[in-house]
């Protein structure tokens, strides 16, 4: 996908839709009242009061008998003019459409991709024309030749008609969409199963085996951040140049990363993979990306087949999660990193230098720095608080010192300064004295992949199956952590110690029941015999104890840092997680994709990655694009029969043919332009700039008041621009639909069906409350 899948809030939206239609409705009340007394004289306030209790009326008195009975003249009168003649029209192209969609191209996949999206570009342009005309001239039409008159005369009320030509059209679109479509999906299944023709090695034409059958993709999308070179948190990576902007790039064997973190990750997010030899059926997560490859060097053939190395890694790392932020401050980077590393009292250290630093009055910080500290301490107290009640004080000095962080209004603001070095005085405290219990309760778990290729197609390697049993090449933290637990297990259950000393067959037993290897197993064993005999670690009451009282965390901390635990096996300390206990927090899944090619650049954006869950199948992706195609036809019916309830029919054509183009093709470009995303000021601004042909950035040159007046006629431009922007439908709402059915995705409730629904009623319901009062206070006699 190349567009971000945004969140839709259906209460700010239904929440909008009324302070819009609320406001267009009191401003339509008071223009006609305007009119009434304008016409009328003195007696338009009666004669406005009857109308509106006459509409009113008519509003709560609807009948839907009368409403079907409209519909069903409709379809009998478009029936009678050969509306459906576009049925016949789509089976022609479709049975000629495939000598002209056969591709030599092995990627079968993009064969795909081009007969969906004609298909459903098909459907909706053939449509179309056919719609448009028959919502735009039925009422002026009827009104010309005078058959409406003749209607009206009966117990039926105007918004009777209005809705009842909107259901009966929109009957129609939906019966033909349906058909164009049913047919269609058998076209494509015909299209798929046949093959992709190719040419072999002797010239002669041979069919591909079959393609996959068609399957609609279920995205879990997750967040997006990226680390830079250093490994310093950042919004977006690096920019090569392009000039589309939407992928952000990471550099090739450095520090940066590209991170993504998927919420609400759960068992039932794992797929059945085929048993094994057991016969146990084995738990997968799959992850499917979309990555681009960026080269600053051509490389060697091999590479240029392969394509760029890249790697995931899982993370559950909590202490990165709280600390990170503090390291995005020149000045406080130290101090962050170290909190990170689990260095807690060098962390408290590198605090009370810069609390020095302050006091002295020679400390090189700046407001942006104390900005940075705030936001990371609020952050991390929040993180600390998860922990529990052991670490509330921590957490409170962590809030104190982020309070007065923020009392300090610039960089030369001395006093606030040393408060706020005060202030860290109790968090620095915290820090030594919790180091132990921070490190205990912070773990961090990181799980290498099996690196994979990016290929300029996607073929091959986008798909990566996670198992949920996971085996990994072990770090020191995760090593000293594993050694932890296993001790402490083993003192618990007398199976470390036998009369005063080691079991002598431990190493066999740690081999057999544990992850550890035998080389491994004797080389603990020996070491731990050593640490024994210099008196580090003592035995008594049958366990195994560190000498000096420090934790055995701690303790293998340090023996694993001093490399005497270096693994005697060639694969090293190899360990067991689980996906889902090990390697989550609080059901979220961090991963990291780093790439291995020095010098290379891979790109990414947020939909790049996702948890590829289980395919729904492709009719049912199918039809909800024929859904949102439906929904942006009758919409289309809706405003032409709006239209034409109080003009002609050639002007009523051409005011929904331009309300349907710009709501297509422009309205994306309006919100950007009220949101800046597109430079150049308003309207008046940049003819100013085209004149002086200077550049947005430097903006123009003029007087002060002549600035403030393009500044004042460019506001009003805004707010006719915004008002434009919510009166004219988005339909390309509607036809991205038809992008994730072509791309092979499922089309979304949340962000894409429920948003389409919500358009059309939010539409429907005051275009025909118009239509209604326009067609009643009409004088149909008029032609």
């Amino acid at each position: 996908m190349e567009y971000e899948a945004l969140p839709f809030s259906s209460a700010f939206a239904l929440r909008n839709w009324v302070l819009i239609s609320g406001s267009l409705a009191i401003a339509a009340v008071l223009f006609s009242l305007l009119a009434s007394f304008l016409k009328w004289g003195p007696r338009g306030g009666a004669a406005f009061r009857r109308g509106l209790t006459s509409y009113l009326g008519d509003i709560f008195s609807m009948s839907p008998t009368r409403v079907l009975a409209v519909a069903r003249l409709t379809l009998k009168e478009a029936i009678r003019r050969k509306a459906l003649i576009v049925f016949v029209f789509f089976a022609v192209v479709l049975m000629f459409a495939g000598w002209f969609m056969s591709s030599g191209d092995s990627r079968t996949n993009i064969a795909q991709d081009v007969q969906i999206w004609f298909l459903l570009t098909a459907i909706s342009w053939l449509v179309l024309p056919a719609v448009m005309f028959l919502s735009c001239w039925s009422i002026p039409e009827e009104i010309r030749i005078r058959s409406l008159h003749t209607v009206v005369t009966k117990p039926i009320r105007r918004i009777e008609i209005v809705l009842g030509r909107i259901v009966g059209f929109g009957g129609i679109v939906a019966t033909v969409v349906l058909l164009m479509g049913g047919v269609g999906l058998i076209w494509i299944h015909r299209q798929v199963s046949d093959g992709v023709p190719k040419s072999s090695d002797d010239g002669s034409a041979e069919v591909q085996q079959k393609t996959p059958e068609l399957a609609c993709r279920v995205p879990a999308y997750g967040t997006l951040y990226f680390r830079d070179r250093s490994g310093i948190l950042a919004e977006e990576g690096v920019n090569t140049g392009d000039v589309w902007a939407y992928r952000s790039y990471i550099e090739g064997n450095t520090r940066a990363r590209a991170v993504w973190q998927f919420r609400n990750v759960s068992d039932e997010m794992l797929l059945d993979a085929d048993p094994d030899d057991s016969g146990e059926v084995q738990k997968y997560l799959r992850l499917e990306s979309r990555f681009e490859a960026f080269r600053t060097v051509t490389g060697s053939e091999a590479s240029m087949d392969a394509g760029l190395e890249a790697q995931y890694t899982l993370l559950n790392d909590l202490r990165d999660r709280t600390f990170a932020l503090f390291a995005m401050s020149p000045a406080f980077r130290t101090f962050g990193e170290e909190l990170v590393r689990g260095e807690f009292r060098n962390a408290s250290q590198s605090l009370q230098e810069i609390s020095d630093g302050i006091d002295a009055e020679n400390a090189l910080l700046d407001l942006s720095d104390f900005n940075v500290f705030r936001t990371a301490a609020s952050s991390a107290a929040v993180n600390l608080g998860l922990l529990g009640d052991d670490f509330t004080d921590l957490a409170k000095a962590m809030v104190e010192a982020g309070v007065a962080a923020r009392s300090i209004r610039n960089g030369t603001d001395t006093a606030a300064m040393k408060e706020f070095s005060s202030a860290s005085q109790e968090l620095i405290r915290q820090l030594d004295e919790r180091s132990e219990d921070l490190l205990a309760a912070m773990p961090r778990v990181e799980v290498p992949l099996k690196s994979f290729h990016v290929t300029e197609y996607h073929e091959g390697e986008d798909a990566q199956y996670v198992p949920r049993s996971l085996r990994y090449a072990a770090d020191q933290e995760s090593l000293a952590r594993y050694l932890t637990a296993m001790v402490s297990d083993w003192n618990e259950h007398g199976n470390l110690i036998s009369d005063g000393q080691f079991k002598t067959d431990l190493p066999k037993q740690l081999a057999e029941s544990t992850d550890i290897s035998g080389l491994n197993a004797e080389l603990l064993v020996e070491v731990l015999q050593e640490e024994v005999d210099a008196g580090t670690l003592t035995i008594a009451d049958g366990q195994l104890l560190t000498a000096d009282e420090r934790s055995l965390l701690q303790y293998f901390f340090t023996l694993v840092r001093s490399e005497r635990l270096t693994s005697q096996d060639p694969e090293g300390w190899v360990l067991s997680a689980d996906l889902i206990e090990d390697l989550l927090y609080q059901n979220l899944l961090t991963i990291e994709v780093s790439c291995l090619d020095n010098g290379m650049f891979i790109s990414m954006a947020q939909p790049d990655l996702f948890i590829r869950m289980k395919d729904a199948p492709f009719w049912q992706g199918y039809f909800k694009a024929l859904l949102t195609t439906i929904l942006s036809l009758t919409l289309v019916v809706v405003i032409g029969v709006t239209a034409s309830c109080i003009v002609k029919g050639p002007v009523a054509l051409f005011l929904t043919f331009g309300m349907f183009l710009v709501g297509q093709v422009f309205h994306q470009f309006m919100i950007d332009i009220l949101v800046g995303r597109v430079e150049g000021g308003g309207m008046l601004t940049s003819s100013v700039l085209l004149f002086q042909q200077r550049n947005p950035e430097v903006g123009v040159n003029v007087s002060e008041g002549a600035g403030s007046m393009i500044e004042a006629v460019d506001r009003v431009g805004y707010q006719m621009l915004y008002g434009a922007a919510q009166i004219i439908p988005d339909f390309g709402l509607f036809s991205r639909s038809a992008a994730y059915i072509e791309s092979g995705f499922d089309v979304p409730w949340q962000t894409l069906l429920l948003p389409a629904i919500m358009t059309f009623m939010g539409f429907l319901v005051p275009c025909v409350l118009l239509a209604s009062a326009l067609l009643k206070f009409r004088e149909l006699e008029a032609k």
